[in-house]
């Protein structure tokens, strides 16, 4: 792997130490590339995704994707340009990041954050406003938001305060959920323009702060893989065997970027789910949902 695939920003001068895959390395000068880790399709062995409990990082794994507040080690805070600031909560799993990133050879560790919607048991919950707060999105106590250009200066800044505490902990980079609303009753007239244009702004958001960034979902609209793949490093797709879409991500694959693809059973056979998934060089694995350290199925080999 080149320099090209340094997994966090570089701060200083001539002889930094910087981070090429998951190796040390000494650079004479700073890298001429994006300082964020950018996998190619096979390049990542093993890796888990857990946003729920039970957790279990006994595993060396070669990249973990983790939720954001529950990483957050205790006196974690979010920072608004108007000076406040909210306190957070110790997650579940304070700490681990810093574990990880002490392993050898060192994970990657991506974390997970929801920036579509608005979620209530959030600590930055009462912030947004409520006209900028839609229907459900299937799952308990999450909203969709508002992403058309009009509205979203009016809780974007509560967004990128979570990208800065994902820098701040050291997360390597981010997995921007709840992006794609289309199709999903959000409760807003949004455009497919909108949701690109979102997309990118989120990515845009993640790479100015040194954090790698996956497109999550958004690819069951035909095309939108291919629209965007230019502004993000990797991607994390859902059930593409189940609705047959896996095709739409192939474009990841053919620019050498990896895909995470994952399926849940029962929906799908694991051992179906992992034949779909080699056949288009995705990195996939089949999980319970929502994705606990209870259950795992490594579509890799």
């Amino acid at each position: 792997m080149g320099v090209d695939c340094c997994m966090r920003r570089v701060r200083g001068l001539l002889g930094a130490v910087v981070l090429v895959g998951a190796t040390l390395v000494a650079c004479g000068e700073e890298a001429s590339e994006p300082e964020w880790w950018r996998p190619a399709p096979g390049e990542v062995a093993s890796w888990d995704w857990q946003i729920s409990e039970p957790y279990d990082l006994s595993a060396p794994h070669d990249m973990y994707d983790l939720d954001l507040f529950d990483l957050a080690p205790a006196g974690s805070e979010l920072w608004y340009p108007d000076g406040d600031v909210i306190e957070v909560p110790a997650g579940p799993l304070a700490g681990a990041i810093e574990e990880l990133h002490a392993r050898e050879p060192r994970p990657v560790v991506i974390c997970y954050v929801d920036t579509g919607a608005h979620e209530s048991y959030r600590p930055d919950a009462e912030r947004f406003p409520e006209a900028v707060i839609g229907n459900d999105t299937g799952w308990s106590e999450e909203r969709w938001l508002d992403i058309r250009a009009g509205s979203r200066g009016a809780f974007a800044e509560l967004v990128w305060a979570r990208l800065d505490l994902a820098e701040r902990m050291g997360c390597d980079g981010v997995e921007p959920d709840q992006n794609n609303p289309l199709g999903n009753d959000p409760g807003f007239p949004i455009t497919l323009d909108d949701q690109h244009s979102w997309y990118r702004e989120v990515a845009e958001q993640a790479h100015a702060r040194g954090l790698s960034v996956g497109m999550k979902n958004g690819h069951d609209q035909p095309g939108s893989a291919a629209e965007l793949v230019d502004a993000f490093d990797w991607a994390l797709p859902e059930e593409c065997v189940e609705f047959d879409e896996c095709a739409e991500l192939d474009v990841f694959v053919e620019q050498g970027k990896a895909v995470f693809a994952v399926d849940y059973p029962p929906a799908v056979d694991p051992a179906a789910a992992c034949r779909e998934h080699r056949a288009h060089g995705f990195d996939g694995l089949v999980k319970d949902e929502p994705p606990t350290g209870g259950y795992r199925v490594s579509c890799g080999g």
